[in-house]
């Protein structure tokens, strides 16, 4: 009996051997996309299939786009702060019962050191006015001026009286000063003030020992007192449970001196130029802010035109108030807040208006 005619299978098995032909024959299924006999896929690749991607094996998801914070929509009729100084006991008597009649908010400058002595408002004041939406700032830890004055006279060795453009200082006997001319520097004793009546003058324990030229030489206080005056006020007030952003400048002076001291600490200043209440939104820096005051020291009718133009170009008011003083009173801040309702304007915190205009 003949054999049977060799397949052409069993001739390419011959001749590559079994392993390596179903090796051939599986390669050429795969180019041509052929299951296997059975239809069915290998354990490989059932395997391979099932099996769950590794967290690096994921596909990658596609970056969403970070969202940028929105800016804040600035006032129509523009805004108003008001800012009040020293943390009277009148802050809570009087200021607070004619803001709270118009739902608005205000600052308060508080010096932390007064806190709770006769006259000053004391942390249970203090609670009412921050759930009332009051911001508590620094008037720093005892009301030291924080600006440094050129000196309006030369002196000689033997001076005990130094004559500057601000005389503040002399308020405070027993702080130390320095007189320096940016080389030299000589550390003196306050005494007091002194001169005539309306001079102000500063005076000093001791001779200045130095001649310093006008103009060219400033009278303020050394980096360890104005350290202390800054930072030990916003440090005293966290520590009774407030949150502190901003500065109310004692005195209405500050001066690029005071800057290096309180941007380290601080997001702005109440009062770092005094004698306008306008500030304009293009142009506003939280550290040159314009105040003044609105019912001491000035007039209604100046007041109201200021109100006029901050609510006809959309500008940024700050204004200022020693809450003891007898003109500043429940009925004169209700009478303020009364005209600033009429012209539509925002009322708001200082640090609220340095989220919104800076």
């Amino acid at each position: 009996m003949k054999g049977r005619r060799p397949t052409r299978r069993g001739v390419l098995q011959n001749v590559f051997g079994i392993g390596l032909f179903s090796w051939f024959i599986s390669k050429i299924k795969q180019l041509f996309g052929v299951q296997s006999d059975s239809g069915r896929k290998s354990p490989e690749e059932m395997t391979t299939e099932n099996k769950p991607l590794h967290a690096d094996q994921e596909q990658a998801k596609e970056p969403k786009e970070e969202e940028e914070d929105p800016q804040p929509t600035l006032p129509e009729n523009g805004a108003i702060v008001f800012v009040y100084d020293d943390g009277a006991m009148e802050d809570y008597t009087q200021a607070l019962p004619a803001h709270k009649a118009f739902d608005a908010p205000a600052t308060t400058g508080i010096v932390s050191e007064w806190v709770g002595t006769s006259g000053y408002m004391d942390t249970e004041e203090l609670d009412e006015l921050v759930e009332a939406g009051w911001e508590i700032a620094s008037h720093t830890k005892e009301h030291r001026p924080l600006a440094s004055f050129p000196l309006t006279e030369d002196t000689n060795h033997s001076d005990t009286i130094v004559s500057a453009e601000g005389y503040r200082h002399g308020h405070h006997e027993g702080e130390t000063v320095e007189i320096t001319d940016g080389e030299t520097k000589v550390l003196r004793e306050i005494a007091g003030l002194a001169g005539e009546p309306g001079e102000r003058r500063v005076k000093l324990t001791e001779p200045v020992d130095e001649h310093f030229h006008a103009g060219e030489t400033e009278i303020h206080y050394p980096a360890a007192v104005m350290h202390e005056a800054v930072d030990d006020s916003k440090k005293a007030l966290e520590e009774m449970g407030y949150d502190v952003s901003t500065i109310l400048a004692p005195y209405d002076v500050y001066s690029g001196y005071s800057n290096l001291f309180v941007k380290e600490q601080y997001d702005g200043v109440a009062n770092a130029e005094h004698g306008s209440r306008i500030n304009h939104p293009d142009e506003y820096d939280p550290y040159e802010t314009q105040r003044d005051y609105f019912i001491e020291f000035t007039d209604k009718k100046s007041v109201k035109h200021d109100l006029d133009k901050i609510a006809d170009d959309a500008l940024l008011g700050v204004v200022g108030a020693h809450s003891f003083k007898d003109e500043v009173n429940e009925e004169s801040i209700q009478e303020m807040l009364e005209w600033v309702e009429e012209r539509d304007i925002e009322t708001m915190t200082l640090r609220e208006a340095i989220e919104t205009y800076d």
